[in-house]
């Protein structure tokens, strides 16, 4: 009997129909059973005849299956399998925990530490290698990706392969916002007939992610398209999900991101804003292993401002947390509590030199990011647009990944280091109604361990009055941008004033005294 570590992929081949349109003309389910629990699963064409249907178990014992189909040579197979206990670094999927926070689904804390590299699965082979050894060197866990190409500034290079039967003529003329205008007697691609070797390198991708230990943060659906694949339609929009929820559910390092920037999609005359609570329940529905949904806003300061109206509603229960463009770092805590999911803040600007406002921050306002995100118990993702010239054609992580050139990944690191060594993983923000709101302030749950983070704030002589009455921490002092650390020479509690040190990005870390 075939056995499977819980949580692992459970993949059933079978052989089928390769004549007329498999992709849409014949169905296949299976139905998995364990005791008392049983699952009904899509499964999908792969090419050449092969058909699987593939399942993420998450209970260890004996497991059996039978399938259903439309075609009898796929209909009314059976069979048993074993589920054993996971091993070594396998905890399983990514969940919501604490309501707030994030962890595995066997316990194990986790904290998104993110970075953005989106079209890097489909550049030439020795980019991707090279994004994967870069990604091996450094402590992200969590990366956006897109599933379809991107065509955009810096991205016109059209990529070795399709995810749909067709082809697109190389472009010869510099970007411009006209090229989503995609019409549909232009469109060269067939939206009924998938590429699997398109889909298959896709998932390798995926699996050398999971081996890093980094969850992989599928963006669905973009704007940024000169394809067509933005303007499919509701048919095939649905069509697609299906296909890559089948495919991809079993991963146990997926998040689902149904789309950067959603809104702009409208304003592109794209998928309009009606359409997405049905895209989003599509996915969910789909997906018999529950991994985590969001979906991601444009933000544009002169046209949005400081408010949220054109946010997605993520209050929906098949939101599973926020996937938010924003920098008003302070209102996470609002969020968390007016929500109550986690927040990410899934683009908060990159450390970069290009011409745009989203893509020029200095390294230190990104990691000074990060820090206030993570200290009020809410967490960032990381980008870098870099560039060496005017239009060039090195490669900019933000949208092939390769190489860091910067140097905010130093201290962003660092950060990872700490949280993880300190067990800052599920932060509550604290000291947010005080007199000390310039502070980013988190305690864990039990008030034991404590951050304080001062940006760059600069008091000569503090006192924390937000710290629980009657505790009293030890502290160290850190230099964020230096990555130093040093035992403070007081300790702390709610009500005694100490001095500090006048330099910015420093932080204290405060361990509760028996």
């Amino acid at each position: 009997m075939t056995t499977t570590e819980q949580w692992q992929t459970f993949e059933l081949i079978l052989s089928g129909p390769s004549t007329g349109n498999p992709f849409t003309e014949t169905t296949l389910f299976a139905i998995f059973e364990n005791a008392n629990k049983k699952i009904k699963i899509r499964g999908f064409y792969d090419g050449e005849g092969v058909y699987k249907v593939r399942f993420m178990p998450n209970r260890i014992g004996e497991w059996h299956y039978v399938t259903q189909s439309n075609v009898t040579a796929l209909d009314k197979t059976e069979g048993d399998f074993t589920v054993s206990a996971a091993t070594a670094d396998n905890h399983g999927p990514v969940v919501v925990s604490n309501r707030t926070s994030f962890a595995y689904a066997d316990g194990t804390p986790y904290a998104p530490v993110g970075t953005t590299a989106y079209a890097w699965a489909v550049q030439d082979e020795a980019t991707q290698q090279q994004t994967l050894n870069t990604l091996r060197a450094n402590n992200f866990n969590k990366i956006r990706m897109t599933v379809f190409p991107k065509y955009y500034d810096y991205n016109t290079k059209e990529p070795q392969q399709y995810p749909y039967v067709g082809d697109m003529p190389q472009s010869t003329h510099p970007f411009t916002n006209d090229d989503w205008a995609v019409k549909q007697e232009d469109i060269r691609f067939d939206f009924s007939r998938f590429n699997p070797q398109y889909f298959q390198h896709l998932e390798q991708r995926i699996k050398d992610l999971d081996a890093l230990g980094i969850q992989a943060d599928l963006i669905l659906f973009h704007p940024y398209d000169h394809w067509g694949f933005a303007r499919m339609g509701k048919h095939f929009n649905h069509l697609y999900l299906q296909y890559i929820v089948a495919r991809l559910a079993s991963f146990k390092n997926v998040w689902w991101s149904l789309a950067n920037e959603y809104d702009l999609m409208d304003i592109a005359g794209q998928i309009h804003l009606g359409e997405w609570d049905d895209l989003c329940q599509t996915v969910s529905l789909e997906d018999p292993s529950d991994h985590l949904l969001s979906i991601h806003n444009f933000y544009d300061l002169p046209r949005h401002g400081f408010t949220t109206n054109n946010w997605y509603d993520y209050s929906k229960p098949w939101i599973t947390h926020l996937s938010i463009q924003n920098f008003s770092m302070y209102r996470s805590a609002e969020w968390q509590h007016g929500y109550q999911k986690p927040v990410i803040f899934d683009e908060c600007r990159y450390e970069g030199n290009i011409e745009m406002g989203w893509g020029d921050l200095s390294a230190e306002e990104e990691a000074d990011n990060f820090w206030k995100a993570m200290c009020h118990g809410a967490y960032a993702s990381h980008g870098e647009t870099l560039i060496d010239k005017p239009h060039t054609a090195r490669p900019i992580w933000w949208a092939h990944g390769g190489k860091l050139y910067g140097e905010s990944y130093k201290r962003i690191n660092y950060l990872a280091q700490l949280i993880t060594d300190n067990g800052l993983t599920d932060l509550k923000p604290i000291g947010i109604q005080t007199a000390n709101w310039e502070l980013y302030a988190g305690a864990t749950r039990d008030d034991n361990n404590v951050i304080v983070y001062f940006g760059t704030s600069q008091p000569r002589f503090e006192r924390l009055p937000f710290l629980p009455d009657g505790k009293k921490y030890s502290a160290q002092l850190i230099n964020t941008w230096d990555m130093t650390k040093q035992a403070f020479k007081n300790d702390i509690d709610s009500d005694t004033w100490f001095e500090m040190p006048q330099h910015k990005y420093q932080a204290l870390l405060l361990t509760a005294k028996e």
